[in-house]
């Protein structure tokens, strides 16, 4: 066992009362720890206007003490350092902190696991940055907002803008070796808003982390800064997949990645990849490469919602949903949006059309045909359960609630992350691919009508059930207490 360093100090500007000071273990920090209460669910967390602290009794594992207004419960300053750790060798509580880059697609696959978490009576704390705290607190888990506001669709819309992005095109075929370095270029270039935001989150995300001492870190394949925080600590990490895992390949290139972010901490390497991983991917969809994957079964959450009666009533006709995520309209790109391009290819056909998209996404849609039943917000994976077909961008969540429901799926593809999905879709024989350049309304016609063909049907119906004999997330929860028990795996490089 390697011999643990003087921890590193942390310093910045005082905020809200708050200061990182001294030679050793940083005292006093500032943070904002925002907890679900009894206000109003549609009243926002009001952590712009007040002291950004935790309390001793937060960082001890304690009951908060001063009941917040707005959403939630704010802990005020931390004074001192946490009491006790935890004794995991006679069960009890685990603190588990979970880390996501602030966009809600990358949080939501890991939310039924904190639920499981906290339903056996562990501690979860979500941290990022604190644009993502209503999205956190709205799913149930206590939230830690971290660093400054930090707009990443603002961010990645300028870098596109910037480098004159056009949707994905088919890729040539005539020189392998240089479309793989163009996927890994690809792969780096998006990735490296996420470690930009993990940058800002990293001050004060270490310092809680440091009095909070959880003995377990769960990130998404972006949420950078939780592995940073298990190297500090020492803490075991455990990489928690969205779908199928494109993002493995990044370890080839994590030094240039992550740099800016762990050179501070004195390390060059943090482990991007995680001690383990949890995998909700159905088995035929994954890449053949030498990870190691522990599966865990997908429980679609798509945000707080609410059921509509008319979702009860079984269809008329043959039901094909529709859905288009929420990216490509917070970035600014409703040109991307192409649902209003399938409602009108599929006017004239003989079933139902369920348009789940948001209220902002219903002004792109100039004409509704009498086929369609349904056009705004509808809760995806309720609505996914009527339907005989679905047709989306390729987004993670779409296309893993569709095949938890059994469904065919065409899958019409712009982002490079759309388009990976797309492909393993198409290849497994559960769906279909259309890149969404130059797309005829004649080609989503013929598309969606092969669905309807056994042989689709049947691949699907056999990547649910693979889906559904995964141990559910709180059959997991025994797994990660017996890695927080065992402690973190030696690592090849010790910070500073």
């Amino acid at each position: 066992m390697r011999a643990r360093t003087r921890a590193p100090v942390v310093r910045r500007r005082e905020r809200g009362g708050g200061r990182v000071v001294g030679s050793g273990t940083p005292r006093a920090a500032s943070f904002l720890l925002v907890v679900p209460g009894t206000a109003r669910s549609n009243d926002p967390p009001r952590h712009s206007r007040i002291n950004r602290a935790v309390l001793d009794e937060a960082a001890a594992g304690l009951a908060p003490t001063q009941p917040h207004s707005g959403a939630g419960v704010i802990f005020e300053r931390a004074r001192g350092r946490w009491a006790h750790r935890l004794s995991l060798g006679r069960r009890r509580r685990m603190r588990v902190l979970l880390a996501t880059w602030n966009m809600p697609g990358h949080l939501y696959p890991m939310v039924p696991l904190g639920w499981a978490l906290r339903a056996s009576g562990h501690d979860v704390v979500v941290v990022s940055n604190p644009d993502l705290v209503p999205a956190i607190v709205g799913a149930g888990l206590p939230a830690l907002g971290a660093g400054p506001e930090f707009d990443s669709y603002a961010r990645l819309r300028d870098e596109l803008e910037r480098r004159s992005w056009k949707p994905a095109a088919p890729e040539p075929t005539s020189d392998p070796a240089a479309a793989a370095e163009r996927a890994r270029r690809r792969r780096l270039n998006g990735f490296r808003l996420a470690a930009a935001a993990a940058q800002a989150q990293a001050p004060e995300a270490v310092a809680f982390a440091r009095r909070w001492q959880p003995d377990l870190i769960v990130f998404e394949p972006a949420g950078f800064v939780g592995p940073l925080i298990g190297t500090l600590l020492d803490v075991p990490t455990v990489r928690h997949l969205w779908s199928i895992d494109f993002t493995a390949p990044i370890a080839e290139f994590e030094e240039d990645l992550i740099g800016e972010l762990a050179a501070p901490y004195g390390l060059t390497r943090i482990g991007v990849n995680g001690d383990s991983t949890l995998d909700p991917a159905p088995t035929r969809l994954q890449v053949a490469d030498r990870q190691v994957r522990d599966p865990i079964r997908f429980v679609p959450y798509n945000g707080p919602a609410v059921l509509e009666p008319w979702l009860l009533e079984p269809p008329a006709r043959p039901r094909v949903g529709i859905t288009w995520g929420t990216s490509q309209s917070r970035l600014g790109f409703d040109h991307m949006v192409l649902a209003p391009r399938v409602v009108r290819a599929l006017a004239r056909h003989d079933v139902e059309l369920a348009v789940a998209v948001t209220a902002d996404q219903r002004k792109l849609f100039e004409h509704v045909p009498d086929n369609v039943v349904h056009l705004g917000p509808a809760p995806l994976h309720q609505l996914a359960s009527t339907c005989s077909v679905l047709v989306d961008q390729g987004g993670a969540g779409g296309v893993l609630t569709a095949l938890v429901n059994g469904l065919p799926q065409l899958v019409i593809s712009q982002m490079p992350d759309e388009v990976f999905h797309g492909h393993r879709v198409r290849d497994s024989g559960a769906g279909l691919n259309l890149p969404g350049t130059d797309l005829a309304d004649a080609e989503i016609a013929a598309a969606v009508d092969r669905l309807f063909e056994s042989e689709f049907h049947t691949a699907a119906g056999e990547l649910r059930d693979d889906m559904l004999a995964r141990p559910t997330p709180l059959a997991v929860v025994e797994q990660l207490e017996r890695l927080a028990r065992a402690g973190a795996p030696q690592r090849a490089e010790a910070p500073r």
